[in-house]
C-alpha cells in the first residue's frame, strides 16, 4: 500500500527522529493518541489533544512539515494513507473523520468554525482531495 500520488500531491520527507517524536507525543498525551500502523511526521508537525478528546492515526498517514492536528473535543480520526500537507491544520471541535486515501493540501484548514460558538462533526469520505489554501467548515460532510 502506498500513499496517494499525483500532480497535486507531494509526499513529505520524514523528519529526523520522527518515530521517536511520535512516541514522545503519545507519551505526553497519556494514551489519547493512537497510531494504527506506520505514521510519518514532517519537520515541525504538531499533534495536540485536549483532555476529553482522542486522535487516531491510520496506517500510512503522512503529516507534512509544519502542519497542525488538534483534537479539542471528540475523536479526530485520519484514515489510512491520508496526507496532510505542509502547514495545513486539521481541528476537531466536535469530532472529525476522514476516509482512506484523502489528501489535505498545503495551507488548507479543515474543521474551522464558520462562526463564534458554531461547531459540528466533520466527515470526509474516501479519496477526498482538499485543495491548497481551501477551508472546510466545522459541521461539513464531503462524500
Amino acid at each position: 500500500m502506498t500513499a496517494p500520488t499525483g500532480a497535486d500531491t507531494v509526499i513529505p520527507q520524514p523528519a529526523r527522529f520522527g518515530a521517536l517524536r511520535l512516541w514522545w507525543l503519545r507519551a505526553l498525551a497519556g494514551g489519547r493518541i493512537r497510531a494504527e500502523g506506520r505514521v510519518t511526521l514532517g519537520r515541525g508537525a504538531a499533534i495536540r489533544v485536549a483532555r476529553d478528546a482522542r486522535v487516531v492515526l491510520g496506517d500510512g498517514v503522512h503529516l507534512g512539515p509544519g502542519c497542525r492536528v488538534e483534537a479539542l473535543a471528540g475523536t479526530l480520526r485520519l484514515g489510512a494513507r491520508t496526507l496532510v500537507g505542509q502547514r495545513a491544520f486539521v481541528i476537531a471541535l466536535d469530532g472529525l473523520e476522514t476516509g482512506e486515501d484523502c489528501v489535505i493540501g498545503d495551507f488548507a484548514g479543515v474543521g474551522v468554525p464558520p462562526g463564534p460558538g458554531v461547531a459540528g462533526p466533520v466527515r470526509l469520505g474516501a479519496r477526498v482531495r482538499i485543495a491548497a489554501h481551501e477551508t472546510v467548515a466545522s459541521g461539513t460532510s464531503v462524500p
